[in-house]
Protein backbone atom coordinates (compact mmCIF):
# COMPACT_ATOMS: atom_id res chain seq x y z
CA UNK A 1 0.00 0.00 0.00
CA UNK A 2 1.25 3.26 -0.75
CA UNK A 3 1.29 5.67 2.61
CA UNK A 4 -0.25 9.16 2.17
CA UNK A 5 -1.39 11.92 4.96
CA UNK A 6 -4.57 14.06 5.68
CA UNK A 7 -3.85 16.95 6.39
CA UNK A 8 -6.12 19.16 8.98
CA UNK A 9 -6.27 21.90 11.46
CA UNK A 10 -6.98 20.71 14.91
CA UNK A 11 -9.89 23.12 14.88
CA UNK A 12 -11.73 21.17 11.88
CA UNK A 13 -11.40 17.68 12.99
CA UNK A 14 -14.43 17.49 15.26
CA UNK A 15 -17.04 18.57 13.01
CA UNK A 16 -14.91 16.43 9.73
CA UNK A 17 -14.81 13.34 11.63
CA UNK A 18 -17.11 10.81 9.94
CA UNK A 19 -15.54 12.67 6.83
CA UNK A 20 -12.05 11.38 7.88
CA UNK A 21 -12.82 8.19 8.48
CA UNK A 22 -14.44 7.73 5.59
CA UNK A 23 -11.41 9.05 3.59
CA UNK A 24 -9.11 6.46 5.74
CA UNK A 25 -11.59 3.51 5.87
CA UNK A 26 -12.58 3.50 1.64
CA UNK A 27 -8.68 4.35 1.15
CA UNK A 28 -7.70 1.23 1.67
CA UNK A 29 -9.47 -0.43 -1.01
CA UNK A 30 -7.58 1.64 -3.14
CA UNK A 31 -4.17 0.24 -1.91
CA UNK A 32 -3.95 4.22 -0.13
CA UNK A 33 -3.03 3.62 3.68
CA UNK A 34 -4.04 7.02 4.98
CA UNK A 35 -3.21 8.58 8.04
CA UNK A 36 -4.50 11.78 9.55
CA UNK A 37 -1.97 14.27 11.13
CA UNK A 38 -2.69 18.10 12.27
CA UNK A 39 -0.52 20.88 11.43
CA UNK A 40 0.86 21.56 14.37
CA UNK A 41 2.13 18.24 14.27
CA UNK A 42 3.90 18.13 10.78
CA UNK A 43 7.64 17.59 10.88
CA UNK A 44 8.71 17.66 7.31
CA UNK A 45 11.91 15.62 7.55
CA UNK A 46 9.58 12.54 9.12
CA UNK A 47 7.02 13.07 6.28
CA UNK A 48 9.51 13.20 3.70
CA UNK A 49 10.65 9.84 4.37
CA UNK A 50 7.60 8.08 4.93
CA UNK A 51 4.99 9.67 2.78
CA UNK A 52 4.50 9.91 -1.08
CA UNK A 53 1.54 12.23 -1.17
CA UNK A 54 -0.81 14.11 0.94
CA UNK A 55 -4.32 15.00 0.51
CA UNK A 56 -4.33 19.41 2.49
CA UNK A 57 -7.59 19.71 4.07
CA UNK A 58 -5.86 22.69 5.93
CA UNK A 59 -6.92 25.35 3.90
CA UNK A 60 -2.98 26.47 4.59
CA UNK A 61 -1.18 26.78 0.67
CA UNK A 62 2.34 27.44 2.16
CA UNK A 63 2.25 23.68 3.68
CA UNK A 64 1.12 22.62 -0.31
CA UNK A 65 4.38 24.30 -1.75
CA UNK A 66 6.14 22.88 1.27
CA UNK A 67 5.48 19.02 0.31
CA UNK A 68 5.87 19.75 -2.68
CA UNK A 69 9.13 20.73 -2.58
CA UNK A 70 9.76 17.86 -0.91
CA UNK A 71 8.64 16.05 -3.67
CA UNK A 72 5.24 14.58 -2.36
CA UNK A 73 2.32 14.82 -4.55
CA UNK A 74 -0.21 16.97 -2.94
CA UNK A 75 -4.18 17.22 -3.41
CA UNK A 76 -5.24 19.97 -4.17
CA UNK A 77 -1.38 21.31 -6.25
CA UNK A 78 -0.20 24.34 -4.86
CA UNK A 79 -1.38 26.64 -7.29
CA UNK A 80 -5.44 25.69 -6.89
CA UNK A 81 -5.00 25.47 -3.27
CA UNK A 82 -3.34 29.13 -3.24
CA UNK A 83 -6.28 30.29 -5.35
CA UNK A 84 -8.78 28.51 -3.58
CA UNK A 85 -7.69 30.44 -0.10
CA UNK A 86 -6.86 34.04 -1.92
CA UNK A 87 -10.26 35.23 -3.17
CA UNK A 88 -8.31 38.51 -4.52
CA UNK A 89 -5.91 35.93 -6.34
CA UNK A 90 -8.66 33.67 -7.81
CA UNK A 91 -10.30 37.23 -8.66
CA UNK A 92 -6.84 38.42 -10.69
CA UNK A 93 -6.59 34.49 -12.48
CA UNK A 94 -10.34 35.56 -13.78
CA UNK A 95 -9.32 38.76 -15.10
CA UNK A 96 -6.38 36.72 -17.39
CA UNK A 97 -9.04 34.38 -18.80
CA UNK A 98 -11.73 37.18 -19.21
CA UNK A 99 -14.59 35.34 -17.34
CA UNK A 100 -17.11 37.82 -15.17
CA UNK A 101 -16.94 38.27 -11.75
CA UNK A 102 -18.49 41.15 -9.32
CA UNK A 103 -17.06 44.49 -9.40
CA UNK A 104 -14.19 44.45 -6.94
CA UNK A 105 -13.23 47.68 -4.87
CA UNK A 106 -9.34 47.40 -4.87
CA UNK A 107 -9.10 50.65 -2.62
CA UNK A 108 -11.32 53.48 -0.74
CA UNK A 109 -11.01 55.74 -3.46
CA UNK A 110 -13.35 53.36 -5.22
CA UNK A 111 -15.85 52.96 -2.83
CA UNK A 112 -18.99 54.16 -3.75
CA UNK A 113 -21.20 54.77 -0.56
CA UNK A 114 -24.42 54.73 -2.46
CA UNK A 115 -24.30 50.97 -3.41
CA UNK A 116 -24.57 47.96 -1.21
CA UNK A 117 -21.15 46.48 -0.59
CA UNK A 118 -19.97 42.99 0.68
CA UNK A 119 -17.57 42.39 3.13
CA UNK A 120 -15.75 39.14 3.42
CA UNK A 121 -12.43 37.55 4.70
CA UNK A 122 -9.87 36.85 1.43
CA UNK A 123 -8.84 33.25 2.69
CA UNK A 124 -12.92 32.45 4.19
CA UNK A 125 -14.91 29.79 3.87
CA UNK A 126 -18.62 28.52 4.76
CA UNK A 127 -19.68 32.05 4.33
CA UNK A 128 -18.29 32.87 7.83
CA UNK A 129 -17.06 37.14 7.60
CA UNK A 130 -19.47 37.40 5.29
CA UNK A 131 -21.67 40.90 5.99
CA UNK A 132 -23.04 43.85 4.07
CA UNK A 133 -20.38 46.44 4.62
CA UNK A 134 -22.12 49.19 7.22
CA UNK A 135 -19.46 51.66 7.57
CA UNK A 136 -16.27 52.84 5.84
CA UNK A 137 -14.18 53.11 9.32
CA UNK A 138 -12.58 50.23 9.87
CA UNK A 139 -11.91 48.59 6.20
CA UNK A 140 -8.99 46.46 5.65
CA UNK A 141 -8.18 45.99 1.85
CA UNK A 142 -5.13 43.25 3.34
CA UNK A 143 -7.19 40.64 4.78
CA UNK A 144 -10.74 41.72 3.35
CA UNK A 145 -12.32 41.91 -0.19
CA UNK A 146 -15.16 44.53 -0.84
CA UNK A 147 -17.32 43.19 -3.22
CA UNK A 148 -20.42 44.91 -5.19
CA UNK A 149 -23.71 43.55 -4.54
CA UNK A 150 -25.36 41.88 -6.95
CA UNK A 151 -29.28 42.69 -6.35
CA UNK A 152 -30.65 40.27 -9.54
CA UNK A 153 -28.64 37.47 -7.62
CA UNK A 154 -30.91 33.95 -7.73
CA UNK A 155 -28.32 31.89 -6.37
CA UNK A 156 -24.95 30.67 -5.98
CA UNK A 157 -24.34 27.35 -8.25
CA UNK A 158 -21.44 25.19 -6.86
CA UNK A 159 -19.64 23.11 -9.75
CA UNK A 160 -17.98 19.86 -7.85
CA UNK A 161 -14.81 19.08 -10.40
CA UNK A 162 -12.75 15.86 -9.89
CA UNK A 163 -9.40 15.36 -12.06
CA UNK A 164 -10.55 18.30 -13.97
CA UNK A 165 -14.21 16.76 -14.39
CA UNK A 166 -17.41 18.74 -13.68
CA UNK A 167 -18.82 15.62 -12.02
CA UNK A 168 -21.95 17.09 -10.50
CA UNK A 169 -23.45 20.67 -9.58
CA UNK A 170 -26.28 22.17 -7.49
CA UNK A 171 -27.51 24.82 -6.86
CA UNK A 172 -28.01 27.15 -3.13
CA UNK A 173 -31.11 29.29 -3.27
CA UNK A 174 -30.40 31.56 -0.23
CA UNK A 175 -33.53 32.17 2.51
CA UNK A 176 -36.18 35.48 1.72
CA UNK A 177 -34.00 38.58 2.54
CA UNK A 178 -30.58 36.48 2.98
CA UNK A 179 -27.15 36.84 1.21
CA UNK A 180 -25.84 33.66 1.84
CA UNK A 181 -26.75 30.80 0.75
CA UNK A 182 -24.56 28.48 2.49
CA UNK A 183 -25.65 24.98 2.66
CA UNK A 184 -24.69 24.92 6.10
CA UNK A 185 -26.41 27.95 7.18
CA UNK A 186 -30.15 27.35 6.03
CA UNK A 187 -30.10 27.87 2.37
CA UNK A 188 -31.96 25.43 0.33
CA UNK A 189 -30.25 23.05 -2.12
CA UNK A 190 -31.54 21.42 -5.32
CA UNK A 191 -29.56 19.86 -8.01
CA UNK A 192 -28.16 21.94 -11.27
CA UNK A 193 -28.89 21.32 -14.50
CA UNK A 194 -26.30 23.51 -16.31
CA UNK A 195 -26.79 24.97 -19.92
CA UNK A 196 -24.40 24.45 -22.74
CA UNK A 197 -22.69 28.16 -22.79
CA UNK A 198 -22.49 28.11 -19.11
CA UNK A 199 -20.19 24.30 -19.85
CA UNK A 200 -17.85 26.37 -21.80
CA UNK A 201 -16.74 29.03 -19.25
CA UNK A 202 -16.10 26.15 -17.04
CA UNK A 203 -14.25 24.21 -19.77
CA UNK A 204 -12.65 27.58 -20.31
CA UNK A 205 -11.42 27.24 -16.76
CA UNK A 206 -10.49 24.42 -16.77
CA UNK A 207 -8.40 24.12 -19.09
CA UNK A 208 -5.94 26.70 -17.36
CA UNK A 209 -5.76 25.19 -13.90
CA UNK A 210 -5.52 22.20 -12.52
CA UNK A 211 -8.38 20.97 -9.78
CA UNK A 212 -7.99 17.05 -8.42
CA UNK A 213 -11.20 18.01 -5.76
CA UNK A 214 -12.35 21.28 -5.62
CA UNK A 215 -15.40 22.95 -6.23
CA UNK A 216 -16.01 26.06 -8.15
CA UNK A 217 -19.05 28.48 -7.32
CA UNK A 218 -20.29 30.75 -9.76
CA UNK A 219 -23.30 33.57 -8.71
CA UNK A 220 -26.81 32.60 -11.23
CA UNK A 221 -28.27 36.05 -11.83
CA UNK A 222 -32.18 36.38 -12.90
CA UNK A 223 -31.28 36.87 -17.01
CA UNK A 224 -29.43 33.13 -16.65
CA UNK A 225 -25.94 34.95 -16.63
CA UNK A 226 -23.25 33.26 -14.62
CA UNK A 227 -20.86 35.23 -12.56
CA UNK A 228 -17.74 33.96 -10.99
CA UNK A 229 -17.56 33.67 -7.23
CA UNK A 230 -14.89 31.51 -5.41
CA UNK A 231 -13.15 28.32 -6.02
CA UNK A 232 -13.02 26.04 -2.63
CA UNK A 233 -9.98 24.05 -2.01
CA UNK A 234 -11.03 21.50 0.54
CA UNK A 235 -14.82 21.01 -0.89
CA UNK A 236 -16.83 18.98 1.26
CA UNK A 237 -19.96 17.08 0.04
CA UNK A 238 -22.42 17.11 2.09
CA UNK A 239 -24.78 18.76 -0.56
CA UNK A 240 -24.81 15.68 -2.73
CA UNK A 241 -25.31 13.25 0.21
CA UNK A 242 -27.56 15.46 1.43
CA UNK A 243 -29.53 14.85 -2.34
CA UNK A 244 -28.21 11.27 -2.72
CA UNK A 245 -26.03 11.86 -5.45
CA UNK A 246 -22.78 11.57 -3.78
CA UNK A 247 -20.05 9.49 -5.74
CA UNK A 248 -17.13 11.96 -5.14
CA UNK A 249 -15.61 9.71 -2.79
CA UNK A 250 -15.10 6.71 -4.64
CA UNK A 251 -13.85 9.51 -7.80
CA UNK A 252 -11.32 11.58 -5.83
CA UNK A 253 -10.03 7.90 -4.13
CA UNK A 254 -9.29 6.44 -8.03
CA UNK A 255 -7.78 9.40 -8.80
CA UNK A 256 -5.46 9.49 -6.17
CA UNK A 257 -4.95 5.72 -6.74
CA UNK A 258 -4.02 6.13 -10.36
CA UNK A 259 -1.99 9.70 -9.65
CA UNK A 260 0.37 8.39 -7.16
CA UNK A 261 0.54 4.70 -8.69
CA UNK A 262 3.97 3.39 -9.33
CA UNK A 263 5.65 6.29 -6.95
CA UNK A 264 8.89 4.83 -5.14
Amino acid sequence: MIKGLVIYDEIDVEKNKSYINWLIEDGIKYNLDLELILTKDIDYKIVNSKYKFAINRSRDYKITYDLESLGLRVFNKFNFCRLGNDKLEAYNFMETLDIKYPKIYRSIEELNSNKKIIEKPKNGHGGIGVNILKDFKSLDFNKNVYQEFIEDYVGDIRFYIINNNIVNSVIRLPKEDEILSNFSRGGNVELYKYSSLQKEILEKLLNNIDIDFGGIDFLLLENGEILFNEFEDAVGSRMLSYLGVNNTMELFLEHIRKSVKGMK
